[in-house]
């Protein structure tokens, strides 16, 4: 296949400017993506991309620890049908560690760097390339020896048009206003597990009290017990993501990925009833009266999280990682902000309705149900963190299997509040939805495709052109999202499915560098794909598309071809 052409530049820099004997040395890689590029994360959205990988050698005896990659970016791109994908774009900075042994005898070190990657615009993707570097640098017997050269950390590039940071990017165009309604969902969910739930009454109940024996409205008391949740909330939440870079650094280790789902399953457990959690009793009679007043009130809130950290911490722990990876002060802000209103709600309302209490549900079977459907959320998180480290197979059923066993024991097999008069419908009603969505996860997206694609090579050519009937070849990868987007959308569209069934219609795969590939390729100077040619009926080139054509630009350019 011919060679593609190189849009990233590798450099690497060693922390002091050499490697010192004895003791690890920090080396900094930074690949320069060119504008208007950008190359996959090294884990990518989907498993066919191929992914950014760096190698290191150095001489034997020299230990490269693995390297670290930074945060990717979340761009949507017109060819990936507005999914969102896990890029690199600018500046790329890796750092890895570098341990020359005491007894190393050379004066130098050489380090190799490859890079391996794919580069694609907003239109097409190159075939997977590598980019190389070295660096020779001298050794020395102790840190002092070294000499201090400042040490430049790769960012990205700034986008256009904006500053500061992209909060929004991870979540695409109007998702920040989705997920934090679905965490503040979540928060008002928390208030059904069993350390949390029995609560309500005594917190509302000690409102009203207060209320009539300091003449102080209710419903202040009850907002101002609302901000302290929040305020905790809110408080670990920044300081994630003020350390997310520790947390990002983690996660790229699988025996801390392993230990996080290990504790997730264990708190799993106990939501299964395995063994029970419970809120000290030293806090409920905490929260009956201790503290008085506006602050006592906003004090029994900021210390909530504690009293009933055994239901809500395994929550708080995932949502903790998530914001840590993301890195972003003002993320973790809204996120938690809108848990702990989610949690707090129920307050306000039940507040100015103290005199009715007695009219909440009593705690019972309902309860235990709802329990274990935190334990399945559980189980997913360990599930989700465990993914990667999983064959992509694997990666890909266990999220739906754990979702289709969830609403098989939840809804058909669990026995909790058999005896209560409309809740089994409801428990299968739930199961059946998990089991619905479930199957809806792992069906395949359907492209209903009318059109009889052929493997290509110059022989079919040649015969199209002796029936006089015009052609269309695509080349395409697996490794190449723009081409599976065209398969579901471009493809399917009416009018070119009207055109194709005068056109002899072959597709020619590139995924592997073979030689029939490679000969293909060089004869038609393909140099990124998706690219189309249309040949008319007497086996001339009329027109190229490179990279993602819609249904209506296919259709048109393929109606002036005779």
């Amino acid at each position: 296949m011919a060679a593609p052409v190189g849009r990233v530049g590798l450099h690497l820099q060693l922390q002091g400017g050499a490697a010192v004997r004895g003791a690890p040395t920090k080396l900094e890689i930074r690949a320069d993506v060119e504008p208007g590029w950008h190359i996959n994360a090294h884990q990518p959205t989907e498993t066919f991309l191929i992914p950014t990988e760096l190698r290191l050698a150095a001489p034997p005896g020299v230990a490269v620890a693995p390297p670290t990659y930074p945060r990717p970016e979340r761009r949507a791109f017109a060819f990936a049908g507005g999914k969102e994908l896990l890029v690199y774009e600018g500046g790329v900075g890796m750092a890895t560690a570098l341990s020359v042994p005491a007894d190393f005898t050379s004066s130098t070190v050489r380090i190799i760097a490859t890079l391996r990657y794919q580069a694609c615009n907003d239109v097409t993707c190159l075939p997977p390339a590598t980019a190389n570097a070295e660096l020779v640098v001298p050794v020395t017997a102790t840190a002092e020896a070294a000499r201090p050269v400042p040490v430049v950390e790769a960012r990205p590039e700034a986008q256009a048009g904006g500053g500061g940071v992209d909060v929004g990017a991870w979540i695409g165009e109007h998702g920040l206003g989705v997920t934090l309604l679905l965490v503040a969902l979540l928060g008002l969910g928390l208030n059904l597990t069993p350390c949390v739930y029995p609560l309500i009454s005594v917190t509302v109940a000690y409102f009203g009290v207060q209320g009539r024996q300091r003449h102080t409205p209710v419903a202040l008391l009850a907002a101002t017990y609302v901000l302290g949740i929040i305020v905790s909330f809110a408080t670990l939440g920044v300081a994630a993501a003020l350390s997310g870079g520790l947390f990002g650094e983690a996660l790229q280790k699988p025996p801390v990925l392993v230990l996080i789902a290990a504790v997730l399953v264990m708190l799993a457990l106990s939501s299964f009833g395995l063994y029970q959690l419970q809120p000290p009793a030293w806090a409920l009679r905490y929260v009956s009266g201790a503290v008085q007043g506006v602050f006592g009130s906003f004090f029994m809130g900021l210390t909530m999280g504690v009293v009933a950290a055994p239901c809500v911490g395994p929550v708080v722990i995932g949502l903790l990682l998530f914001v840590g990876t993301q890195q972003s002060g003002v993320l973790g802000l809204e996120l938690f902000c809108a848990l702990g209103l989610g949690m707090g709600l129920p307050y306000l309302g039940l507040a100015m309705a103290a005199g009715s209490i007695k009219a909440l549900p009593r705690s019972g079977e309902w309860l235990v149900w709802v329990e274990r459907v935190f334990g399945v959320l559980l189980l997913a998180m360990a599930a989700y963190f465990t993914a990667p480290l999983m064959p992509p197979a694997a990666s890909r059923l266990v999220l739906p299997g754990l979702a289709a066993a969830g609403g098989l024991y939840l809804g058909f097999v669990d026995r909790s509040g058999a005896g209560m008069r409309y809740f089994p419908a409801f428990k299968r009603l739930a199961g059946l939805a998990a089991l619905l969505l479930a199957a809806w996860t792992v069906m395949p997206r359907q492209a209903e495709s009318a059109i009889a694609w052929q493997p290509f090579d110059v022989a079919s050519l040649d015969a199209a052109r002796r029936d006089g009937r015009p052609v269309v070849v695509d080349f395409v990868a697996d490794w190449c999202l723009p081409c599976r987007e065209m398969d579901e959308t471009t493809f399917v569209h009416a009018d070119v499915r009207q055109q194709a069934e005068r056109f002899a219609m072959f597709k020619a795969d590139i995924t592997h560098d073979s030689e029939n590939s490679s000969a293909l390729v060089e004869r038609y100077q393909v140099r990124g794909v998706p690219t189309l040619i249309l040949f008319d009926g007497a086996g001339t080139e009329v027109k190229r598309l490179v990279g993602f054509v819609g249904g209506r630009e296919l259709a048109a350019a393929m109606r002036d071809v005779r």
